[in-house]
């Protein structure tokens, strides 16, 4: 009972109420034009055959005299070819055949007249047939007399009765079968949008491994159905994401934290001199700028992955900026005993936010220069290659293993190798995120020794 009543409230059931009460509607329309024209024909034809008779009866009586119609007419009585027709021809001033005749139509000259009457007004028959329908024909003869020629309409009756019986039953049928795959669509419908509902309710009470179910039809349910999935899949990263950040960051600031505290409670045991504040409080600041710097790097990653900074975008001259970046970076190289090279190309331009286009190749610039042991070599090249501008920082520092060069790019993952170096774990995940703002690949290759950086934008 539920199921019917939630089958008579989808809107699938009741379009498919519309279609089939417009369809119905067009063929009882069509139908109906097929049994007027055959009704027409029909008559038409009876006409002309009466036309027909009427003129052959006439021509002999132009041609001989009046006796020899009567006895024309009394052969044709007998005649089994003609039987089908009724003659009947009587003087006015016997009988008057025009008494209670109503014309249908008359010929242009007016000396005939078509009529449909009763049988019973024509011939002495049992009462079954008085009103049995007869096609009539009359016509004026000269000198008084009137031919009339008429012709039963039960044979045709019945076609049209049949054929009208026909084009109900075709209704009916056409409405029915409509209705029932209605109803049958309507369920179908009803059962993928029962099975959606489940679904998200699941998702709702916390199991965001849960998808929307997809046929093999690929209608436009199951390509709902996928986007719906990819959105699911995209919170369901993100979710995770968010976790693995709560987390991490929890574990990240609790020792800086702790540092702060520790170091506050220390103090204040007992007084102390003013050099030994001063390097209390340095050091305090120092862990502080740490915790500043690590929010810093979450909220510009965070911008950068929901596009805030779009509107900021405007015609940027990367050539101008990594030159300026690589002559800070000379300069930083050198103080670390480093070797600082630099290619880049000439005229390279794209579009986008220079800032955030700055930090990315500094973060990639600051990791070359933490991670390669004195009197290594740093490089940062850009060049223009089949309509991509490709911007790399190459070092020789003891690489990234190749099972790890997608989770560098996680918030908060460090590897063994980075742990005793400072910093936060979340640079090269700005810089992921500003490459799929800018909707660049960021690629890792490993050198011997090094590793290989590489942001590929495509400019056309």
């Amino acid at each position: 009972m539920a199921l019917s009543l939630k089958l008579l409230r989808t809107t699938a059931f009741r379009l498919s109420l519309i279609y089939a009460l417009t369809f119905s509607l067009l063929a009882a329309t069509a139908m109906g034009f097929v049994y007027l024209t055959t009704k027409k024909e029909l008559m038409n034809q009876t006409d002309a055959r009466l036309q027909l008779e009427a003129n052959i009866l006439i021509n002999q009586y132009r041609a001989k005299d009046i006796d020899a119609l009567f006895e024309s007419l009394q052969q044709k009585q007998h005649d089994s070819r003609t039987s089908f027709f009724i003659y009947v021809l009587v003087h006015r001033d016997q009988k008057d055949i025009t008494t209670g005749f109503v014309p249908e139509y008359t010929t242009p000259d007016g000396k005939q007249a078509f009529a449909t009457l009763p049988m019973g007004l024509l011939l002495k028959t049992d009462e079954d047939h008085d009103d049995d329908p007869v096609r009539v024909l009359l016509t004026q003869l000269p000198n008084g007399y009137q031919l009339l020629v008429a012709r039963d309409l039960n044979d045709q009756q019945t076609v049209l009765r049949k054929i009208f019986n026909t084009v109900i039953l075709t209704i009916l049928v056409t409405l029915t079968l409509a209705l029932i795959v209605g109803m049958v669509f309507g369920q179908q419908v009803v059962r993928r949008i029962e099975k959606v509902r489940k679904t998200a309710g699941e998702i709702i009470d916390g199991d965001l491994s849960r998808r929307m179910p997809v046929n093999r039809r690929n209608n436009e349910f199951d390509q709902l159905s996928r986007t719906i999935n990819s959105m699911l899949q995209r919170l369901e990263q993100l979710m995770h994401g968010m976790r693995n950040v709560t987390d991490n960051l929890a574990h990240d600031l609790r020792k800086p934290l702790n540092r702060i505290r520790n170091r506050l409670e220390v103090i204040l045991l007992e007084p102390r001199d003013d050099d030994t504040y001063r390097e209390t409080i340095a050091r305090t600041v120092e862990d502080t700028e740490e915790l500043i710097a690590t929010f810093n790097a979450l909220l510009s990653i965070a911008r950068a992955e929901s596009g805030e900074r779009r509107q900021d975008w405007d015609e940027v001259d990367l050539t101008e900026l990594l030159e300026q970046l690589a002559e800070l970076y000379e300069a930083a190289a050198e103080e670390e005993n480093l070797s600082f090279t630099a290619d880049i190309a000439r005229d390279l331009k794209l579009h986008g936010n220079r800032q955030l286009l700055a930090q990315a190749v500094t973060n990639l610039l600051d990791n070359a220069m933490k991670f390669t042991p004195s009197g290594g070599r740093v490089t940062l090249t850009a060049t223009r290659n089949n309509g991509n501008i490709i911007v790399a920082v190459e070092d020789t520092g003891p690489g990234i293993a190749e099972q790890d060069r997608e989770k560098i790019f996680e918030r908060f993952v460090r590897l063994d190798s980075a742990r005793s170096a400072p910093g936060s774990g979340l640079g090269l995940s700005l810089v992921k995120a500003v490459a799929s703002l800018h909707q660049a690949e960021v690629k890792v290759s490993g050198r011997n020794p090094g590793t290989r950086f590489e942001l590929i934008f495509d400019v056309g």
